[in-house]
């Protein structure tokens, strides 16, 4: 006799086939999303009372996320006054300290996403974002007190915002997937800062800070 248990096996056995054959998901109606929604909340919680399991599924993956971009989050808030206080540009400047006051912003947003899903912000280290900080924190020492400061800055900079946008792009699908709009919206926001942040970067360094650092090289040869 089947049990529920082997049901869901098969379905999932299914599905895993279907991707694996390259076909395309139907996608869910909006009663379907809905329950899905209440479904990644009802687990999140249960989690708590019980030992991890190793089946994990979408809403497993999207809180992971979660945690691991608010602890980067936290550590890029940490690092950014080194990287203004070293700057030269008065525009540089002003765009690193508008933008560290969008990141508490974006902490504050990450710590309300944990709350839909019913839980305590929570950090989990992310390896990635310390490498890419160790890395400008590097290139800060190497060429802070050089006429292409505020290129390494930006170079540094744009690394770190570059990183954000794949990770919260991913976010705001899981969070489509899953059906929890408002959740993708808290998420919208934040990516829509981070892709603005990177473009100011990019106007900054090819309107003046890379012009001004080649000079430099132009004297010199």
């Amino acid at each position: 006799m089947a049990t529920a248990s082997d049901d869901t096996k098969t379905k999932t056995a299914t599905k895993k086939s279907a991707r694996a054959a390259g076909q395309k998901t139907a996608k869910p109606t909006a009663e379907a999303r809905t329950k899905r929604s209440q479904a990644v909340a009802a687990k999140s919680k249960a989690k708590a009372a019980k030992p991890a399991v190793t089946d994990k599924g979408l809403a497993d993956l999207f809180e992971h996320a979660l945690a691991d971009m608010y602890y980067a989050e936290k550590k890029i808030y940490k690092t950014l006054p080194k990287m203004i206080k070293a700057a030269d540009h008065p525009d540089l400047i002003a765009a690193l300290t508008a933008h560290r006051e969008e990141t508490a912003g974006q902490i504050e947003t990450l710590e309300a996403i944990f709350e839909l899903l019913g839980k305590r912000a929570k950090a989990v280290k992310c390896d990635a974002i310390d490498g890419i900080l160790e890395e400008g924190e590097s290139l800060l020492e190497d060429f802070g007190d050089s006429v292409a400061a505020d290129a390494a800055i930006i170079f540094s900079c744009q690394a770190v915002e570059h990183y954000e946008i794949t990770r919260y792009g991913s976010m705001r699908a899981f969070a489509e997937a899953l059906g929890m709009d408002e959740a993708k919206t808290h998420l919208e926001g934040i990516l829509a800062q981070e892709s603005a942040a990177d473009t100011k970067l990019t106007e900054l360094a090819e309107d003046s800070v890379n012009d001004a650092a080649a000079e430099y090289d132009d004297h010199d040869a």
